[in-house]
């Protein structure tokens, strides 16, 4: 009897599942999470997939929001998703401050007082609480859509 598969699988074991692939994976942080919804890995399970016109489309999620949060919706440019985005993030069970990091600027708005990550991942994103939640967007998105919103992006 060969004993090599036996011995395989003992050494499969005391590796653990990091290394095997066996076992739960770890969840990625929220601004991961933000990043991913932003670029569209989770887009095949959004209740909506839409274009609105005008070189934008939208996603939503309802049923299934792919951030602690009871909605989300992304509409971003359909030629630079990852540089063009807004997010509306209804009742999330996170903060401004959690998100954008406890060394986050305070800036002014017409929109009211926001939020910017002074690095990090999300150090092009503006984050502005809204009556429903938290409204994120790039600088790239305010370009192209909210010029009115680009001071609070700083003088880069």
């Amino acid at each position: 009897m060969n004993r090599l598969p036996a011995a395989v699988l003992m050494l499969a074991a005391l590796l653990g599942p990091g290394l095997t692939g066996c076992g739960p994976r770890a969840e990625p942080d929220l601004t991961a999470r933000v990043l991913f919804t932003a670029s569209g890995s989770y887009d095949a399970r959004a209740d909506v997939r839409e274009r609105t016109g005008g070189g934008l489309r939208r996603v939503v999620w309802q049923s299934r929001p792919p951030l602690p949060a009871g909605a989300v919706t992304v509409r971003y440019d359909g030629d630079a998703r990852t540089l063009a985005w807004d997010m509306r993030v209804q009742a999330p069970q996170f903060s401004a401050r959690s998100l954008a990091g406890e060394d986050a600027r305070t800036v002014q708005t017409p929109a009211g007082e926001g939020l910017r990550p002074t690095g990090g991942r999300l150090a092009e994103v503006l984050i502005l609480p809204t009556p429903e939640g938290l409204r994120l967007l790039t600088r790239g998105y305010a370009t192209q859509q909210e010029p009115a919103l680009l001071p609070a992006f700083g003088g880069r």
